[in-house]
């Protein structure tokens, strides 16, 4: 084993996007599922090459993916999803209904439930297991991908998401032994039909495992001991995002064969890992799969020959599934910068620049190499470091935290001064990007209009968005966002201390993907942001028009951000930006604002011990950005695909105003006793789930506005869709928000 790379999870959307252009084409019917697997197969042999090219031996099959690792799982192992029967690899209408909703026995079903992936970008769909069919295994997939791995003479293993992980991140509550047995069982009969085609081991992805008690109950865990016990295959474990806490000890006296070790997440320490070795064969994850900075490859290497253990691989210390392809066309970042970024080719390489060390008793000479360029470049990064904005951190009081009077007082004056009516309407922000919208954008970044016509333009269509809004009856506008490449991005680019990459996409969901601003410098504001808009839209309407931001956190978590000082140095820096920001909209007479948060929650520390120091500064963030106006000024915020009672406490110590959340792809979960109880703000739980592309039926529409009067404060009511409506098409965006406002204006008339 000894001098190995082993690939455990690679980026599957292509360096240029690829596998996105031809899915959306395909559900479009431009394209059929020929040009699809065209694709992807290209796509997934192309990895392969570069991953053998790098010094993996073995490569995986089932780590691509159609559209999301879990629905691939519950597909292997013939699960059916309650509302869709079985999935199927070998046709892909099930699958995609799943992922994405559609008819289902004559009845429009939304798809499947989705949300984050542990504290990452990347959103899963949540199983709905049927316990009440028969499990039915199938190897289609598996077989495919090793016959293709074949025909390239690359040796192959296949990678599944095991039994405990499954059970924890499904919608599954009451597991019994009965439940353990009959997924154990689904499990074992897949592996015997892995086995049957020449597979004699597996890699079995426990994530949750590897985060320890603090995700996984005794009882899920004895599904993963139980698989382990009586499996043919030898089991190769992959745990990631912590230590095994609660479960290690059981995990070395059983007859897995080896087990990786995220050494860059917590880490583990010299003593813990010798242990450990001295148990079992160990993979260590030494590269961090997670950020796009340059590895220290002198320590990584000096910790290696201080182990002084013999039988060893190393790999990312999780999939490189969140990281960029490569930095091969990267030629728009400054050289210095470029020369500390490391996307998942570069990872590769640094793989095999420490393997080929090892390798060569300890030679540092390719080592030395690298690091001199590194360290020289770190050095001669220009802005990463504002004296000004160190100095206005230091300065802060508590008094820069803290609204000026307390929120019911404040609800009840702006109600009055601003006019608002009993169950207000509004949306998120976001209005459909049209091919229009964009084809502008890409016009004013190639030269080929002016900064007055782009402008010109974009002024013609919020124009049109605000007076589609009215026309629609809606309460509080907005101004649809049409300037805005991405929440995230759009911001990064008007702050100092963000870089930004042409190629850096990672995939979110899906088809969707994003593309991470770099954090590189400290965060500062120049000029306002989003003013000259905001002020625009409003002098269109009588009506409120919001002010839209994204929050600090959320800035920090969608970003690829600087690891040399803390994140929370790091979120007050754009919470001062922030601040800047909304003391100017006041000024303009925008009084309604919103500062978007959805990446609060999946910021939290998967391991509870680091919890309330995360919260702590994440919520002061949020205040120091917020906390600068007038009382009668409403502060709106945003969360979404979020299990918010985990935090309800932290979400309360915003003290935002009003607060819109996800809810109708949950099935209306979040509208609870305890929301009522606990949130004591106004809040808006989505009824449109903008998600899937299904119009918003009137029915739906009327029950879920009716369940919202029912279950919380009338008074505190808002009536609003999940999310910005960005991805969606215009047809079914009026057509939905219509049926919502219907709905709104028919439960005011029953009260």
């Amino acid at each position: 084993m000894t001098n190995k790379v082993n690939i455990i999870g690679y980026p599957r959307v292509g360096k240029n996007r690829e596998y996105k252009w031809v899915i959306e084409k395909y559900w479009r019917g431009d394209s059929t599922i020929e040009d699809v697997l065209e694709v992807s197969d290209n796509l997934i042999k192309n990895n392969w090459e570069m991953q053998s090219k790098n010094g993996a031996e073995t490569v995986l099959v089932g780590d691509f993916s159609f559209y999301d690792q879990v629905l691939d799982t519950v597909t292997h192992l013939g699960i059916p999803q309650k509302r869709f029967g079985y999935t199927s690899h070998e046709n892909l209408e099930t699958y995609f209904k799943a992922s994405r909703g559609g008819s289902v026995n004559a009845k429009d079903e939304p798809p499947l439930d989705m949300t984050k992936w542990f504290d990452t970008n990347y959103h899963y769909l949540v199983p709905e297991i049927d316990w009440s069919l028969d499990f039915e295994p199938n190897i289609f997939r598996y077989k495919y991908e090793s016959d293709l791995a074949k025909s390239k003479n690359i040796s192959c293993r296949p990678k599944i998401i095991g039994p405990a992980t499954l059970l924890t991140l499904s919608k599954e509550k009451g597991i019994d032994d009965k439940k353990i047995n009959k997924i154990v069982n689904a499990y074992l009969k897949l592996f015997s039909m892995l086995e049957e085609i020449g597979f004699k081991e597996v890699l079995l992805d426990e994530g949750c495992v590897g985060v320890g008690k603090h995700m996984v109950n005794n009882d899920v865990f004895s599904s993963l001991k139980l698989l382990i016990q009586k499996s043919n295959l030898k089991i190769h474990l992959l745990g990631y995002f912590g230590k095994y806490e609660g479960f290690l000890d059981e995990i070395l006296d059983s007859n897995i064969e080896t087990i990786h070790l995220d050494l860059c997440y917590e880490g583990f320490s010299q003593e813990e890992i010798l242990n450990i070795a001295s148990k079992k064969d160990v993979v260590l994850g030494l590269i961090n799969g997670r950020t796009i900075w340059k590895s220290n490859l002198d320590e990584k290497i000096s910790n290696l020959i201080n182990l002084g253990i013999d039988n060893f691989s190393i790999s990312s210390s999780c999939s490189m599934l969140h990281v960029p392809y490569s930095l091969e066309n990267e030629d728009g970042l400054d050289i210095n910068l470029k020369n500390i970024l490391s996307f998942a080719e570069e990872k590769l390489d640094e793989l095999r620049i420490l393997n080929s060390s090892i390798s060569n008793n300890n030679d540092l000479s390719e080592i030395s190499d690298y690091e001199g360029k590194r360290l020289v470049s770190d050095k001669a990064l220009v802005g990463r470091v504002v004296e000004d904005v160190r100095r206005r951190i230091s300065d802060l009081s508590d008094d820069d935290f803290i609204r000026s009077e307390d929120r019911e007082i404040r609800l009840e004056k702006q109600s009055k001064a601003l006019n608002i009516p009993l169950l207000p309407t509004t949306t998120i922000g976001s209005f459909p990007q049209t091919l229009n919208t964009r084809n502008l954008r890409k016009q004013f970044k190639s030269g080929e209009i002016s900064i007055d016509e782009y402008n010109a333009g974009l002024k013609e269509i919020i124009t049109e968005t605000v007076e589609i809004q009215e026309n629609l009856g809606i309460d509080v506008l907005v101004h649809g966002e049409a300037e805005r490449n991405d929440m995230v991005e759009y911001f990064g680019e008007l702050l100092e201390g963000f870089a930004f990459s042409k190629f850096g996409w990672v995939q979110s969901y899906g088809s969707r993907c994003v593309k991470p601003p770099i954090i590189f410098g400290d965060v500062h504001r120049t000029k306002s942001m989003t003013v000259d808009w905001s002020v625009f839209a409003q002098s269109l309407t009588n009506k409120n028009m919001k002010g839209m931001l994204t929050g600090p956190v959320t800035i920090l978590q969608w970003s690829f951000y600087r690891d040399d000082i803390s994140k929370k140095e790091v979120a007050y820096q754009i919470g001062l930006a922030l601040r800047d920001e909304v003391i100017d909209l006041e000024k303009n007479n925008i009084k309604i604002i919103q500062i978007d948060e959805p990446a609060i929650r999946e910021g939290l520390p998967l391991n509870s011990k680091y919890k309330d120091e995360y919260l702590d500064w994440a919520v002061n963030s949020f205040k120091l950005a917020s906390s600068g106006v007038e009382t009668t000024t409403q502060i709106h915020s945003h969360m979404c695909y979020s299990e918010f009672d985990e935090i309800l406490d932290a979400i309360n110590a915003l003290d935002v105003d009003v607060l819109s959340i996800e809810a109708s792809r949950s099935g209306m979960e979040l509208v609870n006793p305890t929301l009522k109880e606990k949130y004591r703000g106004a809040i808006g739980p989505g009824v449109y789930d903008i998600h899937s592309p299904l119009v918003l039926q009137k029915v739906d529409a009327e029950n879920r506005v009716g369940e919202l009067i029912k279950s919380l404060d009338l008074n505190k009511v808002w009536i609003n869709p999940d999310c910005g409506l960005k991805t969606r098409g215009w047809p079914e965006v009026k057509e939905s928000l219509t049926n919502m406002v219907e709905a709104t204006k028919k439960a005011k008339e029953k009260l």
